[in-house]
């Protein structure tokens, strides 16, 4: 049997239990920078409790995409997979007994994340300082903008903000012809930083076995964004600053994004002398030019070939590249990644069927391992929707103690808003999980 062969039976047989199983991780968090790390951390096998304050909690449920649009069943998409596997807990911790609902479960927690404006759950007796007096071995994670103390930590940030703030936005775009710089899309600026947190999480939990403590995650947006970053580095030891690259990998012999005969684009890459060489025997004008990697000879190159590449189709291209060992492939679109069948063996795209929502596709496991599964098992739920689950089966209260909680209003559910809602014929009579008598992954 192959390598490859053996590499894809060790994953696919994997069958022990996930590895953060066991590890209980309370998040009060909205919006991506927050939620991304929890949601990391439930793939991984934690249990993950999302307290939000009744009925509106996470307000990146109702945010819009394009003047309206990006909603599913009554809720936001990619809301519904960034809260992925998570239990939903309404509480208002404005209110003294909301407030010590909360601490209680945070002395059964081993992780706490948020990314509230610094200061902010400190001032409600929810910051780290209060609750490591009642759970010495918390792990407290602060996600923001600029991390908690310095002169940037109270000014507000978002995706875009960190991009700009840390150097990424600079970076983009052309040099000369086209002076332009662009906000990379799809929140770089929240899902970078978030993964990173993770690590440090993971390390954390490894030095609390060692130490029997807890302790203080800090995390920064825009120092998170700037570690990806090695510009300010070259800077500091020449004095001069980076250019703008656009398609072009400055490392390599040749490289950039080309046009099709048939409308498509490609994606090159020579790292290599040999790819290089196997380019130059095709494309007119890149013989001779091979060492001449300054930035100006690397735009030359890349206009030299432009027409070459624009002259073949797509099939033609790959063929070549294939033949020739030059590292080309399609430059996808959002059908292409639904539709590629590498995705789909891998579990990228996964498609799962929710029991509120349905069949839906969502991003799979960020990694596969050989000893410990990772699965998506459920998407998001409307504000409050465990609350039974939670308070019942997971704390222990009684049934009296939950029904008094809901008359004085310290827990609460959603507020039936686009993006705070159960689907449509959705009934709270036919529902066992929202009443609190199964739990999502029970048969």
């Amino acid at each position: 049997m192959s390598y490859f062969r053996l590499i894809e039976r060790l994953i696919s047989s994997a069958t022990g239990d996930p590895p953060l199983k066991g590890i209980r991780v309370i998040e009060f968090a909205h919006y991506i920078l927050g939620p991304n790390i929890p949601r990391l951390l439930a793939q991984l096998g934690a249990e993950v409790i999302k307290i939000e304050p009744p009925p509106r909690g996470d307000r990146w449920k109702y945010a819009s995409m394009w003047g309206g649009k990006g909603f599913y069943k009554g809720m936001r998409i990619d809301y519904l997979y960034l809260n992925s596997n998570k239990y939903f807990l309404g509480v208002d911790f404005k209110k003294e007994r909301g407030r010590k609902l909360i601490v209680e479960l945070a002395k059964t927690a081993d992780v706490f994340v948020e990314n509230m404006e610094p200061g902010t759950l400190d001032r409600y007796g929810l910051g780290y300082l209060q609750l490591k007096e009642v759970n010495p071995k918390l792990i407290y994670v602060s996600a923001s903008g600029y991390g908690n103390w310095g002169p940037l930590s109270r000014l507000p940030s978002y995706d875009i903000i960190g991009q700009a703030e840390s150097g990424v936005i600079d970076t983009t775009g052309w040099e000369g012809e086209v002076q332009e710089a662009y906000r990379l899309p799809d929140y770089p600026g929240d899902w970078l930083p978030s993964t990173m947190a993770v690590s440090a999480i993971i390390a954390a939990l490894i030095w609390r076995e060692k130490s029997g403590k807890g302790q203080y995650i800090d995390l920064s947006q825009a120092a998170s964004m700037q570690r990806h970053m090695y510009h300010f580095a070259y800077m500091s030891a020449t004095g001069e600053r980076l250019r703008r690259s656009g398609f072009i990998d400055p490392s390599a012999y040749f490289s950039g994004v080309f046009k099709t005969s048939d409308g498509r684009y490609v994606a090159v890459a020579a790292m290599t002398e040999a790819q290089y060489e196997a380019l130059a025997e095709q494309v007119p004008g890149l013989k001779g030019l091979r060492d001449k990697r300054d930035l100006d000879s690397l735009f030359v190159k890349y206009k030299l070939a432009s027409p070459w590449f624009s002259s073949k189709s797509l099939a033609e291209l790959l063929e070549f590249g294939r033949r020739a060992g030059v590292p080309i492939q399609p430059v996808l679109n959002d059908e292409d990644v639904l539709k590629d069948p590498w995705r789909a063996e891998r579990g990228s795209v996964l498609k799962i069927n929710d029991r509120l929502y349905g069949e839906i596709v969502v991003p799979g496991p960020i990694v596969k391992m050989s000893g410990t599964p990772l699965s998506v098992k459920w998407v998001a739920r409307p504000v409050g929707y465990h609350n039974k689950l939670i308070l019942l089966k997971k704390i222990g209260l009684s049934e009296r103690e939950v029904e008094e909680l809901e008359r004085e209003g310290i827990i609460g559910y959603w507020d039936g808003q686009l993006g705070n809602t159960p689907p449509p014929g959705w009934s709270p009579e036919n529902d066992p999980v929202f009443k609190g008598e199964k739990d999502e992954v029970e048969p």
